[in-house]
């Protein structure tokens, strides 16, 4: 890694700050080093799919999901769904 030539100050919340330091902790590096390897990480997250790598990705089969967590992509679908049938009766109106 290169020198660090930028300074940067940041207001974040006790929880946040927390995780930092627990994560430094467990990691053994310093807190700048946690959230460049977490911003790092979060762009490699968030690489967006085309339709078609999205189609060929549930293709080769369903994607490993707790019951839980199916649980949890299920109410939040379904929560959309609703909210958008809201609104598109407020719309008609």
């Amino acid at each position: 890694m290169g020198r660090m030539s930028i300074r940067a100050t940041y207001a974040l919340d006790e929880q946040t700050d927390r995780r930092i330091r627990r994560l430094a902790k467990a990691w053994h590096v310093s807190q700048a080093e946690v959230v460049r390897r977490s911003v790092q990480a979060a762009v490699a997250a968030s690489v967006t799919l085309s339709p078609a790598d999205v189609v060929a990705r549930y293709a080769k089969g369903p994607l490993p999901r707790s019951q839980r967590e199916t649980g949890r992509v299920m109410r939040s679908l379904r929560s959309l769904r609703h909210a958008d049938d809201k609104r598109r009766v407020a719309d008609a109106r």
